[in-house]
């Protein structure tokens, strides 16, 4: 740790600016007075600007800046700041990977929207004439994958290079930027996203701004008396699924039809690859798969057995249902 003097310290320009939770930001400066510094770790690294900046803050400026809040200690002329030294490479993945997840586990709002504003600046920022940050170079930085990286980028595609800024800078949230993806000419949406950061809109006025011909959907009151939606005759659907899967089937469900399960038996292993085998393919929904796998057994000898051959005990003295007393 070193203290440096405040006038000597700026944000990373690359790293990711989380949103943050009023009760969030309330707590970090009740933090921030408990321990009479950041509530948290700062990452920095050194550097040398026209502006007399010499240390640039990679991760923890929402610590730093609760430190400095007017109810904590707004006097502060030094600040303790964990210096490291690193290269381009090390400080995009401080101030952009290491950075989200350490922003996910504090309970702070990040988005791929914001990560790929980030890496977008750290690309242009890191690029030279001679030295090109292609889309590869940062992610290889990250340690992330090459697609990954891609994917998130395209999400700024339709981002003009004010309403990015604005974005990367935490002036505007990511759900305007979402909206402004719509706008098709860069100067309105560019001026749209200045009166956002302003505090001028809500996002239900920003999405009327882009969508000029959006008509919210109109509330119908149900008809008293109304029945409610069921699934039909579950006794006509289980002998349908138990001819269809040749085995006896069970749909069991809550009395008000929101919970269940369908319970279909098997009585061997050849049994439960012939069920897999037509549910693969019947189920083209892969999440609608789901629950528990039970194996049953009769008595201690088959309890035996089954551990033995799942791989759960390798111990061959176990008694077998073959084996002699």
């Amino acid at each position: 740790m070193k203290n440096v003097e405040r006038g000597e310290i700026r944000r990373a320009p690359y790293a990711i600016c989380p949103e943050i939770p009023e009760a969030q930001h309330n707590a970090m400066v009740d933090h921030a007075l408990e321990l009479g510094g950041p509530p948290g770790p700062v990452i920095a690294r050194k550097i040398d600007t026209p502006e007399g900046h010499t240390v640039e803050v990679l991760l923890g400026w929402e610590r730093l800046e609760a430190f400095t809040h007017p109810d904590a200690f707004p006097r502060a002329t030094s600040i303790p700041l964990g210096i490291i030294d690193c290269n381009l490479s090390e400080a995009a993945f401080y101030a952009i990977e290491y950075a989200a997840q350490d922003q996910k586990a504090a309970g702070l709002i990040t988005s791929p929207l914001l990560y790929a504003a980030a890496a977008q600046t750290a690309i242009e920022l890191f690029s030279r004439p001679d030295q090109i940050w292609k889309i590869q170079t940062l992610a290889n930085a990250l340690c992330i994958a090459r697609p990954t990286l891609s994917n998130r980028l395209r999400l700024l595609r339709g981002l003009a290079p004010r309403t990015r800024e604005l974005l990367q800078q935490g002036l505007i949230k990511p759900e305007f930027a979402k909206i402004l993806l719509a706008e098709p000419s860069p100067e309105r949406q560019e001026h749209l996203a200045t009166r956002a950061a302003r505090g001028m809109m809500s996002t239900r006025s920003l999405y009327r701004l882009v969508h000029p011909d959006y008509e919210p959907p109109r509330k119908i009151a149900a008809p008293r008396g109304q029945k409610k939606h069921r699934l039909g005759d579950i006794g006509g659907m289980e002998r349908a699924l138990s001819e269809s899967y040749g085995t006896p089937t069970t749909i069991a469900m809550d009395a008000g039809q929101q919970k269940g399960y369908v319970e279909m038996p098997f009585h061997s292993l050849s049994g439960l690859k012939g069920l897999l085998d037509k549910l693969d393919q019947q189920i083209s929904t892969d999440p609608l798969a789901r629950g528990t796998l039970t194996l049953k057994v009769d008595n201690k000898q088959e309890a035996n057995a089954l551990l033995l051959e799942l791989g759960a005990n390798t111990d061959p003295d176990l008694d077998t249902p073959d084996s002699t007393p």
